[in-house]
C-alpha cells in the first residue's frame, strides 16, 4: 500500500510493504517539493493491521496540518 499527502510546498509519503524476511515495514518519506530537503525512515510493524492503523493515524495528522491526499 502506498499513500501520499501534499501541500503546495511539501510532501509526505508512506508505504506498507514486506521486506525480504517477510516482515511488515512502513517506509516514510517526507520533504520539500521545491528543494532537496527531506528524510526517509523505516518503521518495523508486527502485522499488516498494525501498519494500517498507523497509516490511519498519520492521515489524521496530515489532514489536520493542511495536507491533501493525492493519488499515486
Amino acid at each position: 500500500m502506498r499513500v501520499r499527502w501534499e501541500t503546495s510546498t511539501r510532501y509526505y509519503e508512506v508505504r506498507l510493504v514486506r521486506d525480504l524476511l517477510q516482515d511488515w515495514v512502513l517506509i516514510v518519506a517526507r520533504g520539500g517539493k521545491t528543494n532537496r530537503l527531506g528524510a526517509l525512515r523505516t518503521l518495523f510493524v508486527s502485522s499488516e493491521a498494525e501498519g494500517m492503523k498507523i497509516i490511519e493515524t498519520m492521515e489524521k495528522v496530515r489532514i489536520r496540518r493542511g495536507y491533501v491526499r493525492v493519488p499515486v
